[in-house]
């Protein structure tokens, strides 16, 4: 019986919540750009980060906190996110507000997918951890949304095309693909990357 309850479950999400922020098909259409996230590497559980890069936090449980209060202070509960991969301990997606769609990370032992095509405004966006990690030739779109380079590449790569939403260039809070778009957009206007959000 309980199968049956998630069945309807899911089929009402679907049906009057999910078509009308996402649709998933050979690509992927962005409806409500206001609800679709995203962020990367959250690397939760993992000790050695915050010596490698988060200088900022003493210990996991206040990088912990502060990731998972920025996460659910923004992001609503039937909301889209893309963790674009090394996502950390899975305990806590428990934790974490939203449909939440994984993305493999090098730090990642499941199987996910690697990467995925949005669409959204008439732009095709392609959507990955390492975008240095595998042949990105194919791609005859717009722009790439990464994560892994953390604070090595900047958050807007004007002359790559690429939006870096690595948790530390965007201040440990998830991006909606509404403000990813109006950065793109207004970056038109400037001759050197964007560092940070």
């Amino acid at each position: 019986m309980p199968h049956f309850f998630s069945k309807v479950k899911n089929f009402l999400y679907r049906t009057f919540i999910g078509n009308r922020i996402i649709r998933f098909g050979d690509t992927i259409e962005v409806i409500d750009g206001k609800r679709v996230w995203f962020i990367s590497d959250m690397h939760f559980g993992h000790r050695n980060i915050i010596r490698w890069c988060r200088p900022e936090f003493r210990n996991l449980k206040g990088m912990h906190r502060r990731i998972i209060s920025n996460w659910n202070f923004h992001v609503g509960r039937y909301d889209r996110v893309f963790c674009l991969g090394d996502f950390g301990d899975f305990r806590f997606l428990k934790k974490l507000n939203g449909k939440i769609t994984l993305v493999k990370g090098n730090h990642d032992n499941k199987q996910w997918n690697k990467q995925f095509v949005l669409h959204y405004r008439g732009m095709k966006f392609l959507v990955l951890h390492d975008p240095d990690s595998m042949a990105t030739n194919w791609f005859d779109g717009d722009w790439i949304i990464h994560g892994h380079t953390h604070v090595n590449s900047p958050f807007i790569d004007i002359r790559r095309r690429r939006v870096n939403v690595s948790v530390e260039v965007i201040n440990y809070t998830p991006i909606t693909m509404e403000e990813i778009y109006n950065i793109i957009q207004e970056s038109k206007n400037y001759r050197d990357n964007r560092p940070v959000r």
